[in-house]
């Protein structure tokens, strides 16, 4: 009687035991090297909302189940896990009953026999969706927070922090392969006085135009940067002096057709004078710029509204 108890007891705890699993244990059985059967078994239900009956009636059900463009990773893990190359988790996607993508962690445990050949292996899947999602999250907000450190905030163009890292960075490349990098640098010429006149409000809506129209004139592999104030850089690498003066033209035409009408029945245009030079190899990074600036005051002195590249 105490026996019959005792078992009753520990019939209970395992019964509550399996009620509170919320991972999905199955179990694949190997010979020679092959799948030859698998068995569905406790917490199917709650990660996948398929029930073990669900998988004996359909044995394609958890090939389906994965999400499409992880079965191919899937498969190659299972394979690895029976010749042995690994034991690592595997995290992927799968489609659950009610047709939501969710994420899963899928553990492999080897079994092997006296010869030490895998005769069987046991997985265990938990539900990592809530994980991921944080993870995602997390990720998004790093992604938001490094756009805002090196963006400004008027323009949505690069701030010039970002552009010295940038412009280090292809000089670095220019001195290693020997590619050409140009560098344009352009002001808005009489900005000062437009404030002046009709206040910095209309100034910024000025600034903000000017960076919407330079990033409609620049290929992908240019980028721009608001300087400081009314100064403007961009670099344009893969690119020579002469197919620089041709963005820059194309800029300076575009920036002309703007139509500025801070006071009611006054339409006003403004201009830009641009300098550009191309990298010297092994150039000190602030004689550069400070050469392409040159170039920009010389345009300046020349007439305003002008390009001048290096002779």
């Amino acid at each position: 009687m105490r026996v019959e108890e005792a078992l009753r007891e520990s019939e209970g705890r395992y019964k509550r035991l399996l009620e509170s699993v919320t991972d999905y244990i199955y179990t694949v059985q190997v010979e020679d090297g092959r799948p030859v059967a698998t068995t569905h078994g406790l917490g199917c239900a709650a990660v996948t909302g398929y029930t073990t009956e669900d998988y004996q009636t359909d044995p394609y059900l958890w090939h389906r189940m994965i999400y499409a463009q992880d079965r191919d990773i899937v498969t190659e893990h299972a394979a690895r896990v029976i010749t042995g190359e690994t034991t690592a988790a595997l995290e992927h996607r799968i489609v659950h009953r009610d047709g939501s993508v969710r994420w899963v962690r899928n553990t492999p445990v080897p079994h092997y026999d006296e010869h030490r050949r895998l005769v069987a292996y046991d997985g265990l899947i938990s539900n990592i969706t809530d994980r991921k999602r944080a993870e995602e999250a997390l990720e998004e907000s790093e992604k938001k927070y490094l756009e805002l450190s090196i963006t400004d905030n008027l323009t949505n163009l690069y701030n010039s922090r970002y552009f010295y890292n940038q412009l280090q960075m292809e000089i670095d490349r220019v001195n290693r392969y020997g590619h050409p990098l140009t560098l344009l640098l352009f002001d808005i010429d009489g900005f000062k006085a437009f404030n002046d006149n009709y206040g910095h409000i209309e100034g910024d809506q000025v600034l903000w135009r000017v960076g919407q129209v330079v990033k409609r004139c620049l290929r992908q592999t240019d980028s721009a940067y608001r300087y400081g104030g009314e100064e403007f850089t961009i670099l344009l690498p893969m690119t020579t002096s002469d197919d620089g003066v041709v963005i820059a033209e194309r800029i300076r035409a575009e920036l002309k057709k703007e139509i500025f009408s801070p006071v009611t029945g006054k339409n006003i245009y403004i201009t830009v004078s641009i300098g550009l030079a191309q990298y010297k190899p092994q150039e000190d990074t602030k004689a550069f710029v400070h050469r392409v600036d040159q170039l920009m005051y010389q345009a300046k002195k020349n007439g305003k509204d002008k390009i001048c590249p290096e002779s």
